[in-house]
């Protein structure tokens, strides 16, 4: 530690305000995408393996304060996005249920929502969209999450449904779409589920 200075610190007790990490503007509806990008350029993406157990990464999740990571193999390829929710929905049990395994034997892996099943917006046309945009294009697409990708096609952003409903200070919600059968199954499942707790 001998080649380090020590930083000249300063007292807190005239400190009484926060810094608003927008910056003084308010944000709504109407304000420009850019404010609520997840850049990667700017902070490091979340990453989580997709071997990693149910109950190990919703630990991880909650120990961050996240609600998101992005998931990668052994070689850090990129393979999909995994929520908090995702890992504590009615999905984990019925996953467990049709694999024949318990609960704690499932991996991210197997509750992602795979890259395939996603789409990405031009991280060098975001500046051309609002938060009411992504909104409109996520409940389009029945998705919490849109990825960003530039012209290299690597990812280098996110919006979640999360971070606008954070930022907005709005309860957002977003119906899941289904494609599929076994999708068409499991939105009506999980609506079953729903109306049994409340």
């Amino acid at each position: 530690m001998a080649n380090f200075r020590v930083i000249e610190t300063i007292s807190l007790n005239n400190v009484q305000s926060i810094s608003n990490l927008c910056g003084n503007q308010a944000l709504d509806i109407s304000s420009n995408a850019s404010h609520i990008v997840t850049d990667f350029s700017q902070k490091r993406p979340q990453l989580i393996e997709k071997d990693v157990l149910v109950d190990q990464a919703l630990y991880m999740m909650k120990m961050g304060h996240v609600r998101s990571k992005i998931v990668i193999d052994h070689d850090e390829n990129f393979m999909g996005v995994i929520s908090s929710s995702d890992l504590s929905s009615y999905k984990v049990l019925h996953i467990a249920q049709l694999r024949n395994v318990s609960r704690g034997d499932l991996s991210v892996e197997n509750l992602m929502l795979k890259k395939d099943e996603m789409r990405a917006i031009d991280f060098a046309k975001i500046n051309n969209y609002t938060i009411g945009d992504v909104l409109a294009t996520l409940k389009n697409l029945g998705q919490q999450h849109v990825l960003l990708i530039d012209k290299q096609h690597t990812l280098r952003g996110l919006i979640s449904a999360s971070d606008i409903a954070r930022a907005l200070h709005i309860p957002i919600n977003i119906n899941e779409k289904a494609h599929t059968f076994k999708e068409i199954f499991d939105v009506v499942f999980a609506q079953l589920e729903k109306n049994k707790t409340t």
